[in-house]
């Protein structure tokens, strides 16, 4: 996927360290892009799997200079138990898969940067 196509909303977040938070969502199946080409230090890093993406920098310009995230990013993947099955032994589960009283079928993971990411799709019932 070529940087600045695709999804339509990207959050923006900072990264304690760019190479762990590569390294983390590798190992979940995502692609790894590197805005910044050959340049290094590279400080930013593009990472997207199935319709989901994020963005991440290590240079906060008037921004906070920890990660912080007062709430939860929702991702709609095609089925909540196929992915559930196969991070299973890769990444611990806050909570999940489990039908929430709002209606969504969910589990949450966390970053190494602490935000909360939750993969969820409308339930009506188990």
């Amino acid at each position: 996927m070529t940087f600045g196509r695709g999804p339509r909303v990207v959050p923006a977040l900072l990264a304690r360290d760019l190479s762990e938070t590569a390294a983390f969502y590798g190992r979940l199946g995502f692609s790894i892009e590197w805005p910044d080409g050959d340049r290094r230090p590279a400080h930013r890093l593009r990472v997207e799997r199935d319709g989901i993406a994020l963005f991440f920098f290590d240079e906060p310009i008037g921004t906070a200079t920890d990660p912080a995230l007062s709430g939860t990013i929702y991702a709609f993947p095609e089925s909540v138990d196929a992915l559930a099955e196969e991070w299973r032994d890769k990444v611990a589960f806050l909570w999940g898969p489990e039908l929430m009283p709002y209606g969504l079928y969910e589990f949450g993971i966390a970053d190494p940067n602490g935000y909360c990411l939750a993969f969820a799709e409308r339930r009506s019932s188990l």
